[in-house]
């Protein structure tokens, strides 16, 4: 996707060699094949990452700031944006070229904007911020399959109609799987490869889909506990897509402030499904994708946090009733003819 951000960075900082040179500040989350530039001002620092997908453009900044610092930014392509702050320092600000307020979005809050070509200044708070953000092509909102994203659709009108002015959405929470999802995604680009434009697609939608929860669960105070197994369950998978088989059910209902028993006691009542059917089904579902997306079943293994190939095979076999080369080869076999 062509790049169509510009953050002036160099307005302020002075862009140095390599992290050598950076002493006060490092990558919250290390976004995989990215572009990566270093920024220092005396003790002020920042780091830049940048990754140009077929569908998105991504990047992710870590900055460090001793005051309050307006930093220019140039958008010379009309698109839908998505920013997230993942940090603790305070709010970021967004102005027009008339120093008209746009954006507030607070810490560990996120928005969704529609910004036409114009020049723009972000206002960043002392301490260190986090953001990451990404815009792509509202193209793939179409055929009325926008109809459920109501949050959206202010936005959406002023990009068909190439509206001039800015728009924004409402605010939402950032919450546990939000981050873990965006870490997923971050550790998994691959440029310039078919297979890793499906899966960023994949994971952009994904994040959408979750923002419309997000934002569902917020204003619409919904039943606490259909909320409450949807967070659960969506975690489990956002765990497993970061993690494999590498982590418990116990950390999961733990970094949600709940204990195992009383979450599994909750997902069983409302769902008749066990958690650990749930984290099976969703690591069977990986390895599926990992043994198509890279053949070796060594490679799939890895990546799916097994310990060994004959762990990965035996828990394959297990659920699907065949050997991974089985299945992999009768796929291969398939698209051949």
């Amino acid at each position: 996707m062509k790049k169509s951000m510009h953050l002036g960075l160099h307005e302020y900082f002075e862009e140095v060699d390599s992290r050598a040179d950076l002493t006060e500040i490092n990558h919250s989350i290390h976004m995989r094949n990215a572009e990566e530039t270093y920024w220092k001002n005396q003790q002020e620092e920042a780091v830049l990452q940048e990754f140009d997908g077929h569908q998105g453009y991504l990047y992710f900044i870590d900055i460090l700031l001793e005051d309050e610092r307006h930093i220019p930014f140039e958008i010379d392509h009309a698109d839908l944006h998505i920013l997230y702050v993942l940090s603790d320092s305070g709010p970021i600000k967004l102005y027009n070229q008339d120093t008209h307020l746009l954006s507030k979005v607070a810490n560990h809050r996120a928005q969704y904007l529609y910004l036409p070509p114009e020049d723009y200044h972000i206002a960043l708070p002392p301490g260190k911020s986090t953001i990451f953000g990404f815009y792509f092509r509202a193209s793939i909102f179409r055929d009325g399959n926008d109809t459920k994203y109501t949050f959206l659709h202010p936005l959406l009108d002023a990009y068909r109609s190439q509206s001039p002015l800015s728009k924004c959405s409402i605010d939402f929470r950032v919450g546990l799987i939000t981050q873990l999802y965006i870490e997923t995604l971050c550790r998994n680009l691959v440029a310039k490869q078919l297979h890793n434009e499906s899966f960023i697609l994949e994971r952009l939608i994904r994040l959408i889909e979750l923002s419309k929860q997000k934002i569902h669960e917020e204003y619409d105070h919904e039943d606490l506990y259909k909320n409450l197994i949807y967070k659960y369950i969506n975690t489990i998978k956002a765990h497993v897509d970061l993690y494999g088989q590498n982590f418990s059910l116990q950390e999961v209902a733990e970094k949600m402030g709940f204990s195992e028993s009383h979450m599994s006691h909750i997902l069983k009542r409302q769902t008749g499904i066990p958690a650990k059917q749930y984290k099976d089904r969703f690591l069977l579902e990986r390895c599926r994708k990992e043994l198509l997306a890279y053949g070796r079943v060594g490679d799939a293994a890895e990546r799916c946090g097994f310990s060994s190939v004959a762990a990965f095979s035996k828990f394959f076999k297990k659920h699907t009733g065949e050997t991974p080369v089985a299945f992999r080869t009768d796929k291969t076999d398939r698209t051949q003819l």
